[in-house]
């Protein structure tokens, strides 16, 4: 009797215990398939992680540091003689070659001395001077084909078309997203100097002339000191020397490196209308002139003997890339060649530097840390 009693209370049990373990069998057969889940979950990511390529920045190895590209031209006037070939032939006429050899292609800054006003419609404007260059805007903006951005005009024929073409230069090169720097000729003040985001990067460009008179060095410096504090590279564009003369004299020395003392990396010269030397001052370049770019001075072979300078800019170096160019009626184009390694020699014995560097320019680079 007793042993009945008790089987009695064991199936009194039973219909708690069968509920109890299907849904513990329900749960767990649950936690199962998530497992399973997941597991697929992130087999199927990495699968998607190894298909998908790695995209870097300018495809540059992810431990490398980002360069910065920028090419520099001497003197560029589009008028006279010149605009006449543009004329007849197109700007593309001037630029034809230079493209041909893929020049102007991977830079992030390209720039030139723009030697003459942007007036409205190109207008001349009174008093008429014996030099008196003035460009159209259309004109100005077909170099955007060529990647060109920035121009420094602080030069004596910026204010060749008076006040109002000054006014109307800097007003239109603004509406086209060029940017500029510069003041007319010997003057110093907030038109000297801009500051340019490149990559990144906050380029300091000045823009100084002195071609009638002397400059305010200690203006000049002011100006390259201010740049300094909020610039990660100050670029000082300078248009003096004495014209047809390769070789850089006194007062040009005493400027560049002022404003190298006060701040500036690089200086790049220009008015000459021929190459003139270099020289390294406290391990920053002085490029005293880059010569005519596009001009029409055909009167000599050295007028249309040009120079490009390339600058590659990292945090732990300043490579420095020398283009040599042959200009005819106005059409650069590259040297090459013998032709390109007796200007390369010719401008050692023009410079002021060792015999390391010396030899490192004839190979048409070198380097600063």
């Amino acid at each position: 009797m007793k042993s009945r009693l008790e089987n009695n209370k064991f199936l009194i049990f039973i219909p708690i215990i069968i509920p109890l373990f299907i849904a513990g069998l329900f749960f767990l057969l649950q936690d199962k398939k998530e497992g399973i889940k997941k597991v697929d979950q992130v087999e199927n990511e990495s699968t998607e992680a190894e298909d998908e390529p790695l995209v870097l920045d300018n495809n540059l190895p992810a431990n490398e540091t980002k360069k910065m590209r920028m090419l520099f031209f001497g003197d560029m006037m589009l008028d006279r003689n010149v605009g006449a070939q543009i004329k007849k032939n197109s700007l593309h006429y001037i630029f034809e070659e230079l493209e041909k050899s893929g020049l102007f292609n991977g830079f992030d800054l390209i720039g030139a001395n723009l030697e003459g006003a942007v007036t409205d419609n190109g207008e001349h404007y009174a008093p008429a001077n014996a030099y008196d260059f003035a460009f159209n805007p259309i004109l100005i903006s077909e170099l955007k084909r060529y990647n060109f951005d920035f121009f420094t005009l602080a030069n004596n024929h910026f204010t060749d078309q008076g006040e109002r073409g000054v006014k109307e230069t800097r007003g239109n090169l603004e509406s086209l997203g060029f940017d500029f720097a510069g003041c007319p000729d010997r003057q110093v003040g907030d038109c000297s100097t801009e500051i340019i985001e490149v990559n990144g990067k906050k380029i300091g460009m000045a823009g100084f002339s002195l071609v009638y008179g002397l400059l305010d060095n200690e203006k000049a410096k002011e100006k390259i000191a201010e740049l300094k504090t909020g610039s990660d590279l100050v670029i000082a564009n300078v248009h003096w020397g004495e014209e047809y003369t390769h070789y850089f004299n006194k007062y040009q020395e005493k400027l560049g490196h002022d404003l190298i003392d006060a701040g500036a990396d690089i200086i790049i010269g220009h008015h000459p209308h021929v190459a003139q030397g270099m020289e390294i001052y406290k391990d920053k370049p002085i490029f005293y002139s880059l010569g005519n770019f596009v001009f029409d001075q055909y009167f000599s072979a050295d007028t249309q003997e040009e120079l490009a300078v390339e600058i590659n800019f990292s945090e732990d170096k300043k490579e420095f890339i020398f283009h040599p160019m042959q200009s005819v009626k106005s059409q650069p184009r590259l040297s090459e060649g013998e032709e390109r390694n007796k200007f390369l020699e010719k401008y050692v014995g023009w410079s002021k530097v060792g015999k390391d560097l010396a030899e490192q320019i004839r190979g048409g680079r070198f380097e600063l840390k």
